[in-house]
């Protein structure tokens, strides 16, 4: 089968010295590379085995003369995109770009491993393009008058508002999670300086290793409703349910995202015709692109939303001028952090 040549990187006419390992060795290697997953969910742990066993299936049965140079993972690409056979019910053969991706990822990953052991000398795999991503966000952003509407239902100092206050500020300020909500402890809120931080657990991870930072609007509100537990442990949940029958528990992701529902329909910003388009991620979505439009340089918002492929974070660029939330100083604040110096207009 040609080579399709458009996979590989622009420009990326590196050498590289090439490296053939006998198949038993990269099944070993690769039985290492698992074992070091050690701070990954059982689940991601799953999809890198099943993703690195179809690439030992390759070079076993398809490719055995593998030898680890771009143009051999790009004849790898082609293979998962028109070759590959698909689980059974799905019928035909070769994956969606967005499958095959997660393969090519996979692959790029153990590669790197390969790299840090002193195996190969540089990562083939980084220099072939994956799947097309899509190009618009399958979520909307709120509008600055919906903004306006669910701040509004938010005034209020009962526990349920309280807790709803901080969620959706900490979603959109910080640009959390509904996980990283879940998983958030007492213990782990903490002020160093005139700076808020969290340290959190990120999807697919068992350790807390984000650390990012909460403006001031979100750490005030995240105050108020953790001293309503004064005898709280550093262990406890920052995030409790109400419900009778997990009360004072920690807040289930479902119940956090039917909250957050609950506060989009009465504030009447949504509708059934677009529940599936704004949802709790909106929220973060919708702070993305109030960082934009404040004229922050697109390195600051990649480690404030801890975004490491550059072209999703350009993306909000792209989208900068929709909200107008330059004209709107109040907003830019719930987002921007004063002390990191970088508030571009007043």
């Amino acid at each position: 089968m040609p080579v399709n040549r458009i996979a590989l990187v622009p420009g990326a006419e590196d050498t590289f010295e090439p490296v053939w390992l006998p198949a038993q060795d990269i099944s070993e290697w690769i039985a290492r590379y698992i074992v070091s997953l050690q701070g990954y969910s059982q689940q991601s742990v799953g999809t890198y085995k099943r993703c690195l066993r179809e690439f030992m299936y390759y070079i076993s049965s398809v490719e055995r003369r593998f030898r680890f140079t771009p143009a051999d993972v790009e004849r790898y690409r082609n293979y998962l995109l028109h070759r590959k056979r698909r689980r059974r019910g799905h019928g035909g053969v070769g994956l969606t770009e967005v499958a095959m991706s997660q393969y090519l990822t996979a692959l790029r990953r153990f590669c790197q491993y390969l790299v840090e052991q002193g195996v190969l000398a540089k990562n083939p795999a980084r220099l072939v393009i994956g799947g097309k991503r899509p190009s618009r966000y399958h979520r909307r952003a709120l509008t600055i008058e919906q903004l306006d509407k669910l701040l509004a239902l938010l005034e209020g100092d009962d526990e349920q508002t309280c807790r709803d206050r901080a969620l959706v500020l900490l979603m959109l300020g910080a640009g959390l999670s509904e996980i990283e909500l879940h998983y958030l402890d007492i213990g782990d809120i903490e002020q160093v300086g005139r700076k808020w931080y969290a340290r959190v657990r990120g999807k697919g991870r068992h350790a807390k290793a984000e650390r990012p930072a909460i403006p001031e609007t979100a750490a005030r509100a995240l105050q108020c409703y953790v001293a309503l537990f004064p005898s709280a442990a550093s262990t406890d949940p920052v995030f409790r349910s109400m419900s009778r029958r997990s009360l004072g528990q920690r807040l289930s992701i479902r119940s956090m995202h039917v909250a957050i529902g609950s506060l989009f329909e009465r504030a009447q910003i949504r509708t059934e015709n677009d529940a599936l388009q704004l949802t709790p991620f909106s929220l973060r979505h919708t702070g993305g692109i109030i960082l934009a439009e404040s004229g922050v340089p697109v390195e600051y918002l990649m480690e404030r939303w801890r975004i490491y492929w550059r072209p999703t974070a350009e993306r909000y660029y792209k989208l900068a001028g929709t909200l107008g939330s330059e004209r709107r100083p109040d907003i830019q604040r719930l987002v921007l952090i004063e002390a990191d110096n970088v508030i571009s207009r007043p």
